[in-house]
């Protein structure tokens, strides 16, 4: 089957979600091209917990945007958001006139407003799939959290419906707009630093499994667990300390998500992909595959504490990622290194160091536009937007290939992207399948 043709993900247990009469494209409201005279983008946040509200507050500063709906399966959570949202705009002086925040428990209610133009997923990873499809197929432009989605199938039904449905769809990779990860990047695809002999990328490990417990399931109106699970197995509601309500800790189950090698591969092998210019490029292959898992039971599902795996391209480049390299990005050439994280950039030379990039070796040219006003800006004008699905989705990839490798217990697997399979290690694909809890459907 081929992975890319019309798949579509359906929630039977939300029909309004997947039932829009009458869609209407973003662009159609004055986006996308010509500006409608309000110059208003109105936002629906879906996902409000720590990171939705942290990147709808740095949205909500750009003039003309305006977040006008929440949805989160969290009481607590949905009236902290609007009450702040409210507050928020109350306060700002000389902006157009605000109508109010509407809360929502089912994402597709929020979806089927004809006077939202985008949306901000910040949901857990299994629900990233379902409302990013559902919002293509409603016209609205999508900012939506990184990985991609907690499948390689989930990650192609994305693009394939992003692509469809012809909208804007910006991924939350944030270093790709920042000026040490550019400027490294930059450095690399200009030559700078010579032939390219290795390039080490380090991630995160760790978990927090340690007091994992079953506890009771909190009242349906205060946290809608079962919506929560949504696509994904039961699993018994476990809070780690007293009101996680799963928040945060999901991340450490299989189920959920993919542990610090899926919650961190968009952010620094994108940048070592992107300064070798391999964005366009599929994974072939991981090799040394080699984790480290808790001592829980098996069904807890527990993703790897520590882990390393070098992923090969077609052209026979080589990045090796571990958890205990540190953190950032490291490029080797034959005329110096540079290595580079979060607020900091090292270099061999002080030749590197002094050197003055023109504008046209510039990785996304001389723009400081931000992230998020670069997503804005691709709205009103059609352009592509800086951290594209289709691009961070192979990113994406690289972590499932890895964890998949891991967890079955082989140092090597070989990837056809064109057949969407591993080669020949049926113990490793196995984890590339998803089986959607009832009555959510994966269709194709």
């Amino acid at each position: 089957m081929n992975r890319r043709s019309f798949f579509k993900l359906i929630s039977t247990a939300a029909p309004a979600a997947v039932m829009f009469p009458q869609i209407v494209k973003a662009s159609t409201l004055g986006l996308g091209g010509g500006i409608a005279p309000s110059n208003r983008i109105n936002f629906g946040l879906i996902g409000a917990g720590n990171q939705g509200n942290h990147v709808m507050y740095g949205f909500r500063y750009i003039n003309g945007v305006q977040f006008v709906a929440i949805c989160d399966v969290d009481r607590g959570r949905r009236d902290t958001t609007k009450a702040s949202l409210e507050g928020f705009y109350a306060s700002r002086s000389g902006q157009d006139k605000y109508l109010g925040c509407e809360s929502y428990l089912d994402y597709g209610e929020l979806l089927a407003r004809p006077d939202i133009d985008a949306v901000l997923v910040a949901t857990p990873d299994h629900w990233h799939a379902l409302p990013v499809v559902d919002a293509a197929r409603a016209g609205k432009h999508i900012y939506c959290e990184k990985p991609v989605a907690n499948s390689i199938i989930e990650c192609r039904a994305m693009v394939a419906a992003v692509e469809r449905a012809g909208v804007v769809c910006q991924l939350g990779n944030m270093q790709r707009s920042s000026g040490e990860f550019r400027r490294a990047m930059s450095l690399v695809r200009g030559g700078y630093l010579g032939k390219i002999t290795r390039v080490q990328v380090g991630l995160p490990g760790g978990g927090l499994y340690q007091n994992l417990k079953p506890s009771p399931v909190p009242a349906a109106s205060d946290f809608d667990y079962g919506r929560w699970l949504g696509p994904a197995p039961y699993r018994p509601y476990c809070a780690l300390k007293e009101n996680a309500k799963m928040h945060y800790n999901w991340r450490w189950c299989y189920d959920f998500g993919g542990g610090q090698l899926s919650d961190w591969i968009c952010h620094h092998h994108d940048i070592a992909v992107l300064g070798l210019g391999l964005e366009g490029v599929e994974v072939s292959e991981i090799r040394e595959a080699k984790g480290t898992f808790p001592d829980l039971p098996v069904e807890l599902r527990a993703t790897a504490t520590k882990y390393s795996f070098e992923a090969v391209y077609a052209n026979g480049t080589v990045i090796s990622v571990s958890s205990s390299f540190g953190g950032g990005v490291r490029y080797e050439g034959t005329e110096g290194w540079i290595a580079v994280d979060r607020g900091r950039i090292s270099y061999s030379n002080d030749r590197l160091k002094r050197l003055v990039i023109p504008s046209t070796q510039q990785i996304f040219g001389p723009s400081t536009v931000g992230h998020y006003e670069n997503m804005i800006e691709c709205i009103r004008t059609g352009a592509r937007p800086r951290s594209p699905i289709d691009e961070v989705s192979r990113v994406t990839t690289v972590a499932h290939l890895a964890n998949a490798a891991i967890r079955s217990g082989r140092e090597t697997v070989v990837w056809n992207a064109a057949a969407g399979e591993i080669v020949g290690a049926p113990e490793a694909q196995r984890f590339l399948t998803r089986t959607y809890r009832a009555p959510y459907v994966l269709q194709s």
